[in-house]
């Protein structure tokens, strides 16, 4: 899990791996680091993997962006 503290910008960044999405409460960890917060106002923003593979589509998202798909 990687968390990067925005607050200056009104959110909190969390990523999870596919392992962490299954052992972390995301409910609970929002309260956790909403309490911590110095920001009056301050959002949690979630990034959590995928399932499927990466690379096709990474290419099926930069072909579809350049217009050639």
């Amino acid at each position: 899990m990687k968390i990067y503290d925005k607050q200056e910008k009104g959110y909190i960044e969390v990523w999870l791996t596919n392992e962490e999405q299954k052992i972390y409460d995301r409910a609970e960890l929002t309260k956790q680091l909403l309490s911590e917060t110095t920001a009056k106002k301050c959002k949690v923003v979630y990034f959590l993997s995928g399932n499927d593979d990466l690379y096709t589509n990474t290419e099926g998202l930069l072909l579809t962006n350049l217009g050639c798909a």
